[in-house]
């Protein structure tokens, strides 16, 4: 049995958890048997990935994509899909969802239409049509994300589903160490290590890890930070840093690719983003690392820190309320266990990169095998 070709489109330019979701979810599904193409912006972090791909049954293709209704685009990714053929497109953001929306209806192709963060939907016409009317299901990063788009509009209930980010867990484990960052950092194995893992970006929230920090050190001074990752406001951060005299306590790292063995070597990640959360990617690789968390109460993290059962809840825009939170896991070693203990339990059970694939696939073979009326629900609209 021949399985569907898939193909991902996305038009956003950097390297986050969105982008690292559409590679892990074209990887495994090329495990899977799957054919996959990925459409995507070139010259980004996301074609470099991709083009370092060596597989018969896959392949990356890069289209300029600035405007949403560029007739010239549109063309160039119509004349793309009747090139290589797939049997179903899953776009990714505002842009791509667009382009191929339009080209792909003009085809008969099948479509589906992943959203990957809690901001708000701009709900008017022709605005909620790519929500409404184009996609024959909407995938979400977490139950929060699928509040917001069922209130768009048009949008029909039933073919909005849920399916968090999952996490690889035969590289993010608790045997990894982090002996070897710490060595890097300069600091013993006693040394309280905070880090903060993402894009740097200014919903990120790095301005009130800042404000945090001195909390912390008044507390404990021999702690230090670090942030692993790139973005738009790296060189701005690392200026905040300088002046506020931190440059001696907090480390700003870049990209880098051993996020498990940093994840290792922190006594608390942080999570410190003020709006557009869906299920960052952080989590479920802090949770499957059992590294205490402490999280915003933003998009979907109260849901998936279990209220609090699995990591510590901070409220958003505070650098005090960070600062708590960061000093009540290291002066309670016995919570932080505790809290990371369920943490784990919870991502082996619910967070897993297969129990994502499968969830994946069932919308595909809905989509393509099972096409619903308005308001059936082959598949759950929150699948478990």
């Amino acid at each position: 049995m021949t399985l569907p070709h898939i193909l991902h489109s996305e038009s956003a330019t950097g390297w986050g958890g969105q982008e690292i979701r559409i590679f892990q979810e074209s990887m495994h599904l090329l495990d899977r048997g799957f054919r996959v193409s990925v459409v995507c912006q070139p010259g980004t972090p996301l074609m470099g990935r991709c083009s370092q791909v060596a597989h018969s049954h896959f392949a990356v293709y890069p289209l300029c994509m600035t405007r949403s209704f560029c007739p010239l685009t549109i063309g160039r990714a119509f004349g793309l899909l009747g090139k290589i053929c797939p049997d179903l497109v899953h776009t990714h953001s505002s842009v791509d969802s667009w382009v191929f929306s339009l080209a792909g209806r003009m085809k008969g192709i099948p479509l589906v239409r992943s959203r990957h963060v809690s901001l708000p939907v701009r709900d008017f016409f022709p605005n909620n049509l790519i929500y409404s009317r184009f996609p024959d299901r909407i995938i979400t990063s977490g139950k929060s994300i699928s509040e917001v788009i069922t209130r768009v509009r048009g949008v029909d209930p039933g073919k909005v589903v849920s399916i968090s980010a999952g996490v690889d867990l035969n590289r993010f484990h608790p045997g990894v160490s982090g002996a070897s960052v710490r060595k890097e950092l300069g600091i013993g194995p006693d040394v309280p290590l905070i880090g903060k893992i993402g894009v740097v970006r200014g919903w990120k929230g790095h301005d009130y890890l800042l404000e945090a920090v001195p909390r912390v050190l008044q507390r404990f001074p021999d702690a230090r930070f670090v942030c692993a990752g790139t973005g738009p406001g790296f060189e701005e951060v690392k200026r905040k840093a300088q002046a506020k005299g931190l440059e001696d306590k907090i480390t700003l790292l870049g990209h880098r690719e051993d996020v498990p063995e940093l994840m290792a070597a922190c006594n608390v990640i942080v999570l410190a983003s003020i709006a557009g959360e869906g299920t960052p990617q952080v989590i479920p690789q802090s949770f499957a690392m059992k590294t205490p968390m402490v999280a915003t109460r933003i998009g979907s993290t109260p849901e998936l820190l279990g209220e609090g059962e699995r990591g510590v809840l901070v409220e958003p825009r505070s650098g005090e309320s960070l600062a708590q939170g960061i000093v009540r896991l290291l002066d309670d070693p016995g919570l932080a266990e505790r809290l990371a203990e369920n943490a784990f339990d919870y991502c082996r059970k619910e967070m897993s990169i297969g129990k994502m694939i499968d969830q994946t696939i069932a919308v595909y073979d809905a989509v393509l095998h099972r096409p619903l009326g308005k308001g059936e629900a082959g598949v759950s609209p929150e699948i478990k």
